[in-house]
């Protein structure tokens, strides 16, 4: 049987508390010539509220339909099976713009109403067109860059922005003069799964709880504080707390529990903790700010 490729994008009503609440589901369905076989905008009631921004005059491309529209429409989880359906048939291939977005708002939208996931992985055609043309741009961007005609085509209504990816990727296809399955084999590292894109939530839920935790502890001083080695004194985190959020918290907590004031960022005096490879006998002089290894800190209280 025939491979086929679903081209998708998703609509939400918000993304409050980093949830999307899905209002529309759009696809395109092509064969391996891009030759469309099926296409549909599948508009549904979020059973939330609208973010007030994208209905805002000042939003260029506000969303396809009235929140009235919206509200009179089925729920997600009334099209759950069909949109299973379209995302795990046999010998189907997903790509989407962005589309790791997309793939939460799914298994966001699984969870809200107590549904099993659906299992599916998608491809992202957004590095794809950057790798290809060192460069960054969004999709209407890539459309233009492409010279595709898009008139037809209303930004923010899922099954135009779904057939707008599906063009570019057949414009990519056709500058590299190759098909879309050796395309997509070649592209493989932005191939994203259902089960791997939940266990990057869960850290990325897990590190911005202790990212909160960090900055709970700004400007604060401990009462009762294991000892009083930094007697007062500032210190900030110069090291990049993203690349280690546990080793930034552990450093953080014994500024706190050892007599010291925590920083966001140091103004005119304090102490920057930087990692021991970007310490730099220069980088501070003739400022009231000082520098110390993450290794000296530690032995500096003991730890």
């Amino acid at each position: 049987m025939n491979d086929t490729y679903l081209f998708f994008d998703i609509e939400c009503a918000n993304c409050f508390n980093g949830e999307g609440k899905m209002c529309s589901f759009g696809y395109v369905v092509t064969d391996c010539s891009f030759t469309v076989i099926d296409s549909q905008d599948i508009v549904m009631n979020p059973q939330s509220e609208f973010d007030w921004y994208l209905f805002s005059p000042k939003n260029r491309c506000p969303l396809a339909y009235s929140k009235e529209y919206f509200r009179r429409q089925h729920t997600f989880e009334d099209w759950y099976k069909p949109i299973k359906e379209l995302l795990t048939a046999s010998y189907r291939k997903i790509i989407g713009f962005s589309s790791t977005n997309d793939v939460n708002f799914v298994i966001t939208a699984c969870k809200r109403y107590g549904l099993p996931l659906i299992n599916f992985a998608a491809y992202d055609a957004e590095p794809m067109l950057n790798n290809a043309n060192g460069e960054r741009k969004g999709l209407e961007a890539w459309a233009e860059y492409y010279h595709i005609d898009t008139t037809e085509l209303r930004a923010h209504r899922s099954c135009d922005d779904a057939m707008m990816t599906m063009l570019v990727v057949k414009a990519l296809a056709q500058a590299q003069n190759t098909g879309i399955d050796l395309l997509l084999e070649k592209n493989r590292s932005t191939l994203l799964s259902v089960e791997k894109a939940e266990e990057l939530m869960i850290e990325r839920k897990r590190r911005n709880e202790i990212l909160a935790k960090i900055e709970e502890l700004y400007g604060k001083k401990d009462k009762l504080p294991h000892s009083n080695v930094l007697s007062g004194e500032l210190y900030s985190i110069g090291f990049r707390v993203n690349r280690d959020i546990d080793e930034a918290y552990r450093i953080a907590r014994l500024v706190y529990e050892n007599g010291g004031m925590l920083c966001k960022r140091l103004k005119e005096t304090g102490t920057l903790i930087l990692a021991d490879d970007e310490i730099r006998s220069e980088e501070h002089r003739n400022k009231g700010i000082k520098a110390i290894s993450k290794s000296d800190f530690c032995s500096l209280v003991g730890k």
